[in-house]
């Protein structure tokens, strides 16, 4: 039997009306005592701040900028904004009321539902709740077109803005097609979401686990030992990560080992994964346990790899999964097997690709056959196998040879004192750029120069070796993990004595 496509809307009530109190989402809040609600409780969570939308007159094809962390409220509220017709558009809930208002005039959002005491929104998800007590009947379902508006870049500048024009309906058991099947996504199992929903891939995987009647296992703030803590003891089958948070939690597994049983997948994506850290998940999990997506919110095109192909293409992201993949070089021209340049993609689908919004907004690079690039660089194998080098603008250039920072920082990474590193280039008279790293030290220990130094002499080629370090207590990462590079060379923290 083929079922038809369905809102996310009619989908929560069908959940609701068949599972009634049985727990939706276990709620574990940064502090105090954890919360549980059922699928009947949010479907008239989600009723009663739709009924409060409409009350304030939104409606098919408005927009709703959403600026919560991660509670309740903010899966809720995308439901309810869906459940009217209208566009969501996350945003981060610490942004500036400058940039929010920014965002607002571009995206022409109606409304923006900020935390009670934030510094940006129209009102808070309680006073919404309170607006759509008592208004009657229940709405009906309406279906989004588009549903969501995403934010891509914007670490230095504006983020482009872009959207999928198509109608958000999904059929159960197939809320991605067949994508989520391969990385290991399955319906009615218990999800940890563990990542900012002020972000498109946490806040996408959050409510397509709840379109497939997933248990949500919502964490307010990642923290490596309460996510390992979560996962043992509400026995979670799938999550997924970015390699800072693999970092973090493999270090605090190996002081307390977690009971993983019930984990049936680790996937990851959002940023290059060091082989030495995907290789020690596998070790850990199991290679059929772990899985990756390489891909961008542009719809771009996208590979997929679990762990055992993985093992026989170390370092990879995997071939093309319903996608074609090109090389090309500096001057269009088309690379063979084993020779870097610019990675476009070509979905089998490319009716899928994401549109960016505004007159101004930059349009993609694609070749006469439709290939497009998002500005990352790699090769491809001799079996299509992927593999990524970096941003095509993150290379530093030093004395003519051109380097990639994130291979840097894998190696980096690996010394036992060192919690997170970023590695960019810094102007230099002589050699046009130089190599500096910005280092976060693990908590109690003490880090110096010559130490730092000597380990990258051991594993980097001269040219490769940082000759400027910088120790700090965080870096500029986003509520995703994902690193803001080009905030770097602003980066306060104590310098230390320029490697020579």
């Amino acid at each position: 039997m083929t079922l038809a496509p369905i809102s996310y809307s009619a989908r929560l009530r069908a959940l609701a009306a068949a599972r009634g109190e049985a727990e939706a989402i276990r709620f574990l809040p940064r502090d105090g005592a954890e919360a549980s609600l059922s699928w009947s409780g949010l479907d008239r969570l989600v009723e009663r701040m739709a009924q409060g939308l409409a009350a304030r007159g939104i409606g098919q094809g408005d927009v709703v900028g959403i600026a919560l962390g991660n509670v309740v409220a903010h899966l809720a509220l995308a439901l309810a904004v869906w459940r009217v017709g209208a566009t969501t558009l996350v945003m981060d809930p610490a942004i500036t009321p400058e940039a929010a208002a920014s965002l607002r005039a571009r995206s022409c959002a109606r409304l923006v539902v900020g935390q009670a005491r934030g510094p940006v929104g129209d009102l808070g998800p309680e006073a919404l709740v309170a607006a759509g007590q008592g208004r009657g009947a229940f709405l009906p379902d309406a279906v989004p077109c588009p549903a969501k508006i995403v934010m891509s870049g914007g670490s230095t500048g504006l983020p482009k803005l872009m959207c999928d024009h198509r109608p958000h309906l999904r059929v159960p058991g197939q809320s991605w097609g067949r994508i989520a099947p391969a990385l290991g996504f399955r319906a009615d199992q218990t999800q940890l979401v563990c990542g900012a929903m002020s972000h498109n891939a946490p806040f996408t995987w959050a409510q397509n686990g709840l379109f497939e009647g997933n248990r949500i296992v919502l964490m307010e703030k990642f923290d490596a030992a309460r996510a390992l803590a979560a996962i043992e003891r509400h026995e979670v089958g799938f999550v997924m990560l970015v390699p800072t948070m693999m970092v973090r939690m493999l270090e605090a597994d190996r002081q307390a080992p977690a009971r993983l049983d019930s984990l049936h997948m680790l996937y990851h994506t959002g940023a290059p994964c060091a082989p030495w850290l995907k290789q020690a998940w596998i070790d850990r999990l199991g290679p059929e346990r772990v899985s990756e997506m390489y891909g961008s919110g542009e719809n771009t095109g996208q590979t997929v790899i679990r762990g055992k192909e993985w093992l026989g293409h170390p370092g990879s992201v995997g071939r093309g999964f319903e996608t074609e993949i090109r090389i090309y070089g500096p001057r269009g021209e088309l690379q063979p097997a084993g020779v870097a340049g610019e990675i476009f993609m070509r979905p089998d689908d490319v009716a899928g690709r994401s549109e960016y919004l505004g007159p101004a907004a930059p349009r993609p690079r694609r070749d006469a056959e439709g290939f497009q690039s998002i500005g990352d660089s790699g090769w491809l194998d001799e079996e299509g196998y992927l593999y990524l080098s970096g941003r095509c603008d993150d290379v530093i250039n030093t004395g003519g040879v051109k380097l990639h920072p994130e291979a840097i920082e894998a190696v980096l990474l690996r010394h036992p004192d060192v919690a997170d590193v970023a590695v960019f280039g810094i102007a230099d008279r002589e050699w046009g750029q130089c190599v500096a790293a910005a280092v976060v030290p693990r908590e109690g220990v003490t880090l110096g120069q010559a130490d730092l130094a000597a380990w990258a002499r051991r594993f980097l080629s001269p040219e490769e070796v940082p000759k400027s370090w910088r120790l700090v207590e965080m870096l500029p990462r986003d509520g995703f993990g994902k690193l803001r590079r080009k905030a770097l060379p602003d980066t306060e923290g104590a310098a230390l004595t320029p490697a020579g």
